[in-house]
């Protein structure tokens, strides 16, 4: 048995359009590195424009009027039910924002195994990596770069954590390929994987995992945002450390 994904259902669909209006007609600059996204700035009038025209339709209490020039990173909530297709809607904005600006590395955090499992076997499904190839109408593919924690110690030589390595390595000159690495909370707080600085070698010049992640410019998509609070440690690495654009 094989599901068959629709395209294009409303409420799905409205969520990924105002995601991807955001940026239409800002001006993305070109990737600094072959391993960086796409930069745009937060003074960039057609963004703030943007968001106050995706504003007009929703409810009140839903819009921030925070200015965006006092923010160090650009802010997007999606409020959606349970069952309604979360997963589906950040991975399908993951292909347009790709298709249309260019932006190849994003970080999806998640706040429990769980979800991680869960959202690692829809991206690697078959029939979803088919779905999106033909939805999005140009051949891209994902490539998912799951982070775990390490089995064991090993005596010896220290190795930089591959994924990471895999995900910051990913180059934007290969128009195929959007680099995503799925992450939960715990390893984003707990020990040092990510925060150790004596590896044996550096990937593009660093050593530390955290700073070679915050070099590619990442777009990061926090699942179940609620689990996430501001005043929470992992919120906090995520802004400190990861510097998400």
């Amino acid at each position: 048995m094989e599901l068959i994904l629709q395209q294009q259902l409303p409420h799905q669909q409205k969520a990924i359009d105002a995601i991807v209006d955001v940026f239409k007609g800002a001006y993305i600059k070109n990737p600094l590195q072959f391993y960086t996204n796409p930069i745009f700035s937060l003074n960039d009038a057609c963004i703030e424009n943007n968001i106050k025209s995706i504003q007009k339709e929703l409810p009140a209490e839903y819009c921030s009027s925070i200015p965006l020039s006092d923010c160090d990173y650009l802010n997007l909530d999606i409020k959606m039910e349970t069952g309604t297709g979360k997963t589906y809607v950040y991975t399908k904005a993951m292909f347009e924002l790709h298709k249309n600006y260019g932006f190849n590395k994003f970080i999806i955090a998640v706040p429990s195994l769980a979800i991680k499992a869960g959202a690692e076997q829809f991206l690697n499904e078959p029939y979803a990596r088919r779905h999106f190839k033909d939805s999005c109408g140009y051949g891209a593919e994902i490539e998912t770069l799951v982070l775990e924690a390490p089995k064991n110690k090993k005596k010896g030589r220290s190795y930089f954590p591959s994924v990471v390595s895999e995900f910051v390595k990913g180059s934007c000159q290969n128009r195929n390929k959007i680099y995503v690495l799925l992450v939960n909370m715990q390893l984003l707080t707990n020990g040092k994987m990510l925060s150790r600085d004596d590896y044996d070698y550096d990937v593009e010049g660093f050593y530390r995992p955290f700073d070679a992640i915050a070099s590619t410019k990442p777009i990061v998509m926090i699942d179940e945002p609620h689990r996430f609070s501001r005043n929470q440690k992992a919120f906090k690495v995520i802004l400190e450390e990861i510097k998400p654009q």
